[in-house]
């Protein structure tokens, strides 16, 4: 039984409907998952009504994986290669027979490579792409020590070959560090991977969390050869050392790719080079799931449904406003909008949606761009970020004559947003007349889940005390490299701008007295949003103090 009758089975039973069709192709093109991913996360039915029903009423092959106990041994049957290139994977195995949990379970080429290799009758069980990975992870990743060890391996290893670094670049021990590299810092949840030449050595370090993290130590003799290799996959010039160059590559990790921008710049020991690895799906991102709260999430819902308008989403660098935005993005896209964007860069790609890079080689900057999107009868535009006057002016007169504006700013606050706007030359009327809403954030660390520990709340600084009625910190554990935290969410604020506020903004008020307007009318700020978070345990004190200050 493949996924196709699967669907057809799902739509004879009500679980799908016509009007869900389309969805599902795009979830399948843009995360790679099977119909029963994309019923799951859309939690339209749940594993325990679908699966016994394609079970025991249709006789389908079909498992649930994350409910069955499972012997590692056995998914290490089949090569690991093969099981990640095919989505596959042992689950149950005698000396007969295996079964075999498969994405789609049309698929001859693996059935008989497996059977053949095992000598067992195979029978093909059709389950979640998301829990094959996930035991597949489980099996075949290996432990932070080990990774670390095999890495250090390879520095002795690449140290011992001799050559001009374009030579050595192409060398499998240089080949591989690299490679192993990158695949410990996707599985440690990195952001980035900084390669800092010293006078000495050469520092290696991921950004985790938000935070800079050192990992490892090179002999300064590999930074050459390896920034060689870099260059190689990114199609940039090799014997261009004088100049910064930017470009990017694709890397196959677990059989999910993972698009890489790379910049490279000369210092004074050598090139620097900065890995940042960019999730390219904006399916998962939901004004849902990015840690708004419930007031806050039915503000900012109420405000997007307005026809014209500018919404600003602010905060420092690193503060998550680009995640935000595509959420917002994810929200507002339906097949009768025309949804345009003008980004720098492009990190997410959105079906749907047109999406324009800013490239001022060739003039086009954020306000030609602009511009441009207004010539193609746009509905709504998402403008990356507002830089100058010449944007902002253009984006205020496209929500004035009947467009939805997104963009960024950035400021320390919300309140802050509306001066900023003034002080760059956008009159206060104009200022009062086009904002709807405005979103200020910021990013903490989660308390690490494997080793979270309440903490009591007389040990908290004395001023706090009151306003955190519970609190938790992380000890520090494997999986989350000695930290404490894991993972990060957002904190937020969220300004509504109305008539309560043109006086403020027509007579010039600074941004505190815009924030006592907003609080008076019961806004919560983002230190008060992250108090919250404190008490619910998702996050420390000491994140939301650093973060907030």
């Amino acid at each position: 039984m493949v996924a196709k009758n699967v669907v057809d089975i799902l739509q004879k039973e009500g679980v799908l409907n016509k009007r869900a069709l389309p969805k599902l192709r795009d979830f399948e093109r843009m995360s790679g998952g099977n119909v029963l991913d994309f019923i799951f996360s859309e939690r339209i039915a749940s594993s325990g009504t679908v699966i016994p029903m394609l079970r025991d009423t249709y006789k389908v092959p079909v498992v649930d994986l994350t409910v069955e106990d499972i012997d590692l041994n056995t998914a290490r049957l089949l090569p690991r290669e093969m099981c990640f290139e095919h989505v596959a994977v042992p689950f149950l195995a005698n000396e007969h027979d295996v079964a075999i949990a498969m994405e789609n379970t049309d698929n001859p080429k693996l059935i008989a490579y497996a059977s053949q290799r095992l000598q067992r009758r195979v029978i093909p069980f059709l389950a979640q792409k998301s829990a094959i990975m996930q035991v597949l992870s489980a099996a075949f990743d290996q432990s932070a020590e080990d990774s670390r060890e095999q890495i250090q391996q390879l520095i002795g290893r690449a140290e011992s070959f001799t050559g001009n670094p374009e030579a050595m670049a192409m060398e499998m021990p240089v080949v591989k560090l690299l490679n192993h590299l990158i695949a410990f810092a996707l599985r440690s949840s990195a952001s980035d991977l900084h390669i800092e030449p010293g006078d000495d050595f050469v520092m290696l370090r991921f950004r985790i969390d938000g935070l800079l993290h050192e990992m490892f130590r090179l002999p300064h003799a590999l930074l050459a050869p390896v920034v060689a290799r870099i260059k190689i996959l990114s199609h940039l010039r090799i014997d261009e050392n004088l100049r910064p160059q930017d470009g990017r590559f694709t890397f196959s990790e677990n059989g999910e790719n993972v698009a890489i921008r790379v910049s490279i710049i000369p210092t004074l020991y050598g090139p620097k080079a900065a890995l940042r690895f960019l999730d390219t799906n904006a399916a998962s991102l939901t004004l849902d799931t990015i840690g708004l709260s419930s007031g806050d999430l039915t503000t900012l819902r109420k405000s997007i449904g307005n026809t014209h308008g500018l919404i600003l989403v602010t905060g420092p660098t690193g503060s998550g406003k680009t995640t935000t935005l595509y959420a917002l993005l994810n929200e507002l896209q339906q097949k009768h909008i025309n949804l345009s964007t003008i980004e720098d860069p492009i990190e997410y790609h959105v079906t749907g949606v047109n999406q324009v890079q800013v490239n001022p080689q060739v003039g086009l900057t954020f306000s030609e761009g602009l511009r441009s999107i207004l010539r193609q009868d746009p509905d709504i535009i998402m403008v990356g970020e507002i830089r100058d006057k010449e944007t902002a002016q253009i984006a205020v007169n496209a929500a004035l004559t009947g467009h939805l504006v997104l963009s960024s700013l950035h400021t320390n606050s919300a309140s802050a947003a509306i001066t900023r706007l003034i002080d760059m030359g956008i009159e206060p009327y104009l200022v009062a007349s086009t904002l709807r809403a405005i979103v200020g954030q910021r990013l903490v660390r989660r308390v690490c889940a494997s080793c979270a520990q309440i903490i009591d709340q007389s040990t908290l600084p004395a001023p706090y005390r009151d306003v955190v009625t519970s609190a938790a910190t992380g000890a520090g554990c494997d999986q989350c490299l000695g930290t404490g935290h894991r993972g990060r969410t957002g904190i937020y604020e969220t300004i509504v701008v109305d008539g309560r506020f043109h006086d403020a903004i027509m007579s010039h008020a600074n941004a505190h007295d815009i924030e006592a307007i907003a609080t008076h009318h019961g806004m919560k700020t983002i230190r008060d949003h992250g108090f919250t978070k404190v008490a619910a345990h998702e996050t420390t004190l000491e994140e939301v103090i650093r973060t907030t200050q």
